[in-house]
């Protein structure tokens, strides 16, 4: 029988500080039995820890296989790249920030990703931005005309990417309704709607009120090291990630609207 990474779903339920804490020591207990990458932080220390210690994003590079559980390991050969991101993220990510509705979704990014939907009822495509792995600029705009199509088609769009990347499919988005939803990584996230990291994905977004929101159905977060924020997937099985640091410094603490954890970030 393989075994399942438990994670916890709040969707019916308010936010508990109490509940965020016991989805989080389940991680924690669950890396420490399964997976390669945090075993092998008790052999270093010689002893059991209680919690993981802090790993900066950028040293994932590379960990994939040590990241999956033992019961359930990475096969490059047989199966996409996990760090792909997942569609529930981006759903999640789009409801917080005010763009949900059925609305075709947009994503610019540096890879072709065979996704259709996110969710049911919202097409989603791929634009690949100037840079992005492919042979020629001929065979990059071709790549491109599916979701441009899908969009001129519903008359609007979500257009998902960085500032300077989405900017360069404005014009030939002229003709529709388009609204524009910026992400960055989080030393950047003071000027833009989604919070974004090449390891964890999308994890917070800043809501109508103002503040920048963790998905906290999703992610657990704490402040270490003076300000470095420590992220953990709840949901996630494959690769599992618990106390990984992206780059910036943050305060974290409760929205005075909503009562849910936000992030204070610098612009």
């Amino acid at each position: 029988m393989v075994a399942r990474l438990p994670g916890i779903r709040f969707s019916r339920v308010r936010f508990s500080a109490a509940r965020w804490e016991r989805a989080y020591r389940r991680m924690v207990r669950s890396a420490f039995s399964q997976v390669p990458f945090y075993r092998d932080q008790w052999v270093r220390a010689g002893r059991a820890l209680d919690e993981p210690l802090p790993t900066p994003c950028a040293d994932l590079t590379g960990q994939l296989h040590r990241l999956c559980p033992f019961a359930e390991p990475y096969d490059p050969g047989a199966e996409p790249s996990p760090w792909i991101g997942s569609a529930g993220d981006l759903r999640a990510v789009l409801v917080t920030s005010g763009a949900d509705g059925r609305a075709p979704v947009l994503e610019v990014r540096r890879a072709m990703l065979d996704r259709r939907r996110l969710g049911l009822s919202r097409r989603y495509g791929v634009l690949l931005a100037s840079g992005a792995k492919v042979m020629h600029e001929r065979r990059r705009r071709e790549l491109n005309e599916p979701a441009l199509k899908l969009a001129a088609t519903a008359g609007r769009a979500v257009v998902v990417g960085e500032r300077e990347a989405v900017a360069e499919f404005l014009p030939a988005l002229a003709d529709i309704e388009t609204r524009v939803v910026t992400r960055a990584e989080l030393t950047g996230a003071g000027q833009n709607d989604l919070v974004h990291d090449p390891y964890l994905g999308y994890f917070a977004a800043r809501a109508g009120c103002g503040h920048v929101h963790l998905l906290w159905r999703r992610f657990y977060a704490r402040v270490v090291d003076g300000g470095s924020l420590a992220v953990t997937a709840l949901l996630r099985r494959r690769p599992v990630l618990v106390d990984v640091m992206p780059d910036g410094v943050v305060t974290l603490s409760r929205c005075p609207v909503h009562g849910t954890p936000i992030l204070g970030v610098t612009p």
